[in-house]
């Protein structure tokens, strides 16, 4: 049913908070008012950018004049680490900036600066110098629900060609809608403990939604209960019970919890390990039907990774309940490092001012807050927005907004209900990630140096020690690690992509495969090329450094039909937190060609250059089928190489003698590809270390500096 065209009975559901609650936040900031004019939250942040030095290798932090600063201390760590130790540097109170010249190019680094003064402000970076890509990002577990599974086959099968370009593997669930949370979980810890490399959930349609705890996030006792928490998907090792919690006080049934009804106890979380995002839009009768709107976030989606669309590096924050007292759009300030502090964009707190915005302007960011809404038709709540802020009816049609999306208010964080805001956001525009935040504050700087939406929920729900402050507990109390922290959208999703390279053609240059495509229209360093094996697990790179051309020949991985392979482009990023290099999602081609017969005559036999074969004489091993199929010694097999390259004991045992012409570059691969070693070669004798290697042969490239290549095909053989 169209919004507009219903008759709805709006409330504000804020006004219903308890008196002496509401009287003491005023009181306790009227201090901050009166002495700085500024808001709970600006006070509470020290938005912060980072600009990086790659000759003299340094990190320099910025941020602006903070007037009711007394000092600031700073601290570091690796990306990785989960505790801040002692301060790197303490600096005066008219400090804006800090120079770190104690890093190394191409490792991640992670900052905090916290103010010291009347009144204490925090702020987060990540940065780095030129640091490497993600080329491996580990495994996700798809859970689709199997009716809407039937009805989106084609992108489906797209979304998961693009969750494999960007270096995930793909386990895939069709759940039946009727199975319960237990049983979808028992399926994620399945996969898990048959592949530890599981990172990530991707839930798809109203597959079971957990309910757990005795929560009121937003304050209201007639909301106290069990929330939505998708939380339980991404902990896979610890018990959750359903005996202690006796609660059904609820004006909505649905946060109910009695012992033995299926809904969970636990109020706090444990510690969480996988990242987790759903995309549901079932019951969303305002936006359309489940299929269509599923279909069209996930072509949106393609588009945002693709860079088919993009938006201007913005962010907006519309703060309306500065009147709690609490810093509650803190969050909207930790996106200062992903856009810089110059496009971080604080709009007055009139009504109307962020709808206007948000429907005529694109962000990648936007945060606003206010209190919430209840629409209801006949006896039916619907959790519809926020007052003079944005609601349903301002979503329908829109094609506006922002990418990555923050709300506050009261009630639609309980998202499992129809025509759920939070829920809903995701349709409209350009939207394809909403969170319910601000009570616990999220922080998304992580993202600034490409780490995706899904690694800051995973922060935020694990934030529990006060890892990031300021962090707010709102009505909750100092504790923070509530079960409702949930993520609307795909969890894999990055604020920037590089555009793909298109149409991978994969055939043949005699025995070996061979690539063409059409280029990145993206300013680009070069591209990698990696061989897909999804049934063992594994995506190979295959090319040591990136391929200028449009076009690449091995000499090592042998053609075979059907193998697929992806070309992804390479581009060094400069954002408002430092350097990184980023790769775009792989271009997928699948090799096809004619099938030559192997050295045996076999068509598509294996016995190809570099196969192990045998001349009849006993008194040699290790033979290989040299370039014109004759059967030799591994040494030797390319004549041409002889000058440039020469190898010996064969096979070796524990290391290999090489003599070069001159100086260069030494490589090991395996068969399909995989660099084993590498060593700078002087023009004597060089030495290179085969322990460890398993019994087999191998491929050593030899990259003279002067520009000659040239191949051996060797054996090991402990």
């Amino acid at each position: 049913m169209n919004v507009s065209a219903r008759a709805v009975e709006r409330i504000n559901v804020l006004t219903t908070l308890p008196m002496e609650r509401t009287l003491l936040s005023l009181l306790t900031f009227t201090f901050f008012f009166h002495s700085e004019a500024q808001t709970p939250s600006v006070l509470g942040s020290v938005p912060i950018m980072a600009t990086v030095d790659s000759v003299v290798p340094s990190i320099t932090l910025h941020w602006s004049f903070q007037p009711a600063a007394l000092g600031f201390t700073i601290y570091r760590r690796a990306v990785g680490d989960t505790d801040w130790t002692v301060p790197i540097a303490t600096l005066p109170l008219l400090s804006t900036e800090f120079q770190d010249n104690a890093v190394t190019a191409g490792t991640g680094y992670e900052y905090k600066i916290e103010r010291m003064g009347p009144i204490t402000g925090f702020g987060y970076v990540r940065s780095g110098i030129n640091v490497p890509p993600v080329e491996q990002r580990g495994a996700i577990v798809l859970l689709v629900e199997s009716v809407l599974a039937a009805q989106l086959t084609d992108e489906l099968e797209r979304l998961h060609d693009d969750l494999l370009g960007d270096g995930w593997l793909v386990v895939r669930h069709d759940v039946p809608a009727a199975n319960t949370s237990a049983e979808v979980r028992q399926l994620v810890i399945a996969d898990h403990a048959a592949n530890d490399a599981v990172r990530a959930v991707l839930i798809i349609g109203h597959v079971a939604v957990p309910y757990s705890g005795s929560v009121n996030p937003d304050g209201h006792d007639e909301h106290l209960g069990a929330w939505p928490c998708d939380a339980f998907y991404g902990d896979v090792d610890d018990e959750w019970t359903d005996t202690a919690v006796d609660n059904a006080t609820s004006n909505f049934p649905w946060n109910h919890n009695v012992p033995g009804d299926g809904k969970w106890d636990q109020s706090e979380l444990p510690s969480i390990e996988l990242q987790v995002g759903r995309i549901d839009l079932s019951h969303l009768p305002s936006m359309g039907s489940e299929a269509a709107l599923t279909s069209a976030y996930l072509i949106k989606a393609h588009a945002w990774k693709t860079r088919a669309f993009t938006v201007p590096a913005t962010s907006v924050i519309w703060d309306n309940l500065t009147w709690l007292g609490t810093p509650v759009a803190y969050s909207g300030f930790s996106t200062a490092p992903c856009v810089g502090t110059a496009q971080l964009t604080e709009l007055s707190p009139s009504i109307g001012q962020f709808r206007e915005h948000y429907v005529n302007t694109d962000d990648l960011f936007t945060f606003h807050c206010s209190t919430g809404l209840q629409w209801l038709e006949g006896a039916l709540p619907v959790f519809s927005g926020t007052d003079g802020g944005l609601n349903l009816s301002d979503l329908s049609g829109n094609s506006a907004g922002g990418v990555f999306n923050m709300s506050m208010g009261s009630y639609f964080g309980d998202w499992d209900n129809e025509d759920n805001f939070l829920r809903a956001m995701i349709t409209s525009g350009n939207a394809l990630a909403h969170m319910w935040c601000g009570i616990p504050n999220w922080f998304l700087h992580p993202m600034a140096m490409g780490e995706p939406i899904g690694y800051c929920a995973l922060r935020t729900m694990n934030n529990t020690n006060g890892d990031y402050s300021l962090q707010n507990g709102g009505f909750q109390g100092a504790q923070v690690g509530r079960t409702h922290v949930a993520l609307m959208g795909d969890p894999t999703l990055r604020m920037r992509y590089v555009a793909p390279p298109t149409a991978v053609e994969v055939t043949n240059e005699q025995w070996f495969v061979q690539l063409r495509w059409s280029p990145s229209p993206s300013t680009i360093v070069g591209y990698h090329i990696y061989r897909i094996d999804e049934a063992n697990g594994s995506i190979v790179r295959i090319t040591q450094s990136p391929v200028t051309d449009t076009m690449f020949v091995s000499s090592t991985v042998p053609f075979v039909p059907g193998d697929r392979y992806m070309v992804r482009a390479l581009k060094l990023i400069i954002s408002p937190s430092g350097s990184y290099h980023d790769l775009s999602l792989g271009a997928i081609g699948v090799a096809q060609g004619e099938v030559i017969a192997d050295c045996e005559g076999v068509l598509g036999g294996p016995a190809i250059p570099g196969t192990p074969c045998d001349d009849d004489d006993p008194s040699t091993t290790g033979e290989v089928y040299d370039a014109s199929c004759a059967c030799a010694l591994a040494i030797g097999m390319y004549e041409a190489s002889e000058e440039f390259l020469h190898a010996w004991p064969t096979p070796a045992s524990t290391e290999l003698n090489l003599r070069t012409r001159g100086p260069g570059f030494l490589l090991l691969h395996d068969m399909n590809g995989a660099l084993l070693r590498s060593t700078y070669a002087k023009r004597d004798r060089t030495v290179l270390d085969v322990q460890g290697l398993p019994a087999g042969l191998y491929s050593l490239e030899f990259r003279s500096l002067d520009g000659h290549t040239a191949h051996l095909r060797v054996a090991v053989n402990p």
